[in-house]
């Protein structure tokens, strides 16, 4: 492949990945087909059936709701149909206000939302059926977020879009790259085509200082940083990584309506890019540019990971995913060279491979501190020379072949662990 084509294949992938989102992005997939279905409602709603993956029921069940201090994917469905507007994508709740929140409220009183999930589907998966009084409406999102796959309206299909062929090959030509092949690219790559990563940046350090100064989640960020202050914890860069990222977790978490920056499709896993990356290039006077070239490239290595793994599963994405693309970036922004950059990574494998996803929630926070601190440290010893022997316990030969290993462990070993954690929190 040629590096114009490599250059164009990345941009489109990550820019697509990368977008804003208020609120965990599993219940807003569902807001977000309940307020596509709203497009063609013309009656009143008699009743609703929410059909989920169990990844999106795991991630749904218990997070807080932005604006509403409550969760549930009954209550994001009736959401979505009532006050969200599809023109905002992951923002599709922003306009939510009080009176949409007490009609949603009467719906499930009224017994009119039901929400279960189903086997054999997609880890991304919605489907939603309205039957109101002149109509039956239903809306599959699909593999994405916000993709609708199809509407249909009294059986009969009134919009289609389905990923073709040509979508999925142009994220699948990542397997075919390694590691220096991709750091390659991203060096060459013009910056000004790269500038819509300074935003995320911006956005997501705004998201941690506001989790800091306000009583959102289980407040680990603001408490580890008073920890800070009273010198019970330290000051380095693995530490502030550890506190910024909590924080942002803490408010995004808490239900907070503050809008983050995504990465591979996730909040938490933008979080987890773009704030260790950062951390370390504030404390060590980093180049605008080199910053910028550092956090594209972890959302690059973010989605690497994720095409094996999936984009969902019973692992901890900021761990397996956000994290190995943060600590690839701190090792390169550093100076590190390809055998230390795939090294930081390996590190990371070695550490935290089996970090359980039991859900998105407030404890989420403690996650994505503990993966994001690692992440620094992870590329301080790879750049020092410490790294992990190959071919030891998942470890592979390559940081490539460790990927597939806990692509392999995700997929087929702790696949019924994900159906066993859906059933404890139900």
């Amino acid at each position: 492949m040629e590096h114009e084509e490599m250059i164009r294949n990345l941009l489109t992938m990550v820019k697509r990945d990368t977008v804003p989102a208020l609120g965990c992005t599993e219940p807003v997939a569902v807001a977000y087909a309940g307020s596509v279905a709203n497009k063609y409602l013309t009656g009143t709603i008699d009743n609703m059936l929410i059909r989920v993956s169990k990844n999106i029921f795991k991630n749904g069940k218990s997070v807080i709701i932005p604006g509403t201090n409550e969760w549930g994917l009954d209550l994001a469905g009736a959401l979505g149909i009532i006050g969200g507007n599809s023109e905002d994508g992951f923002m599709v709740l922003r306009n939510v206000d009080n009176n949409i929140i007490e009609v949603a409220h009467n719906m499930i009183r009224e017994e009119k939302v039901k929400v279960e999930y189903v086997e054999n589907v997609p880890d991304v998966y919605v489907d939603i059926i309205v039957n109101s009084s002149v109509e039956q409406i239903e809306v599959e999102l699909k593999d994405s977020h916000t993709h609708i796959e199809w509407v249909k309206v009294d059986g009969e299909i009134v919009y289609e879009n389905r990923i073709s062929s040509k979508d999925k090959i142009s994220t699948d030509f990542l397997k075919d790259m390694t590691f220096k092949e991709l750091r390659e690219v991203c060096e060459i790559i013009p910056l000004n085509q790269l500038m819509f990563i300074e935003e995320g940046i911006e956005m997501n350090k705004r998201a941690a200082e506001r989790g800091i100064d306000e009583d959102k989640g289980l407040r680990i960020g603001s408490t580890l940083k008073k920890l800070q202050w009273d010198g019970k914890v330290s000051k380095d860069a693995s530490t502030q990584a550890r506190i910024l990222t909590a924080a942002s977790a803490d408010i995004r978490m808490g239900g907070g309506d503050c809008p983050i920056m995504t990465s591979g499709g996730s909040g938490n896993q933008g979080l987890g890019v773009v704030l260790p990356i950062t951390v370390v290039a504030e404390e060590n006077n980093i180049s605008r540019e080199r910053l910028i070239r550092a956090v594209f490239f972890a959302h690059v290595i973010n989605r690497y990971v994720k095409m094996y793994t999936g984009k969902l599963s019973a692992m901890c994405g900021c761990a397996i995913a956000a994290g190995i693309g943060a600590s690839a970036g701190i090792s390169w922004i550093l100076g590190g060279n390809d055998e230390q950059i795939t090294g930081a990574c390996q590190n990371m494998l070695s550490n935290l491979t089996g970090m359980i996803c039991d859900g998105a929630k407030e404890t989420c926070a403690f996650k994505l501190s503990t993966s994001a601190g690692e992440a620094v440290l992870a590329a301080y010893l790879a750049n020092e020379g410490i790294i992990v022997r190959p071919n030891v316990g998942i470890i592979g030969n390559s940081i490539e072949d460790t990927i597939k290993n806990v692509g392999i462990l995700c997929r087929d070993g702790l696949n019924h662990a994900d159906t066993v954690i859906v059933d404890i929190i139900k």
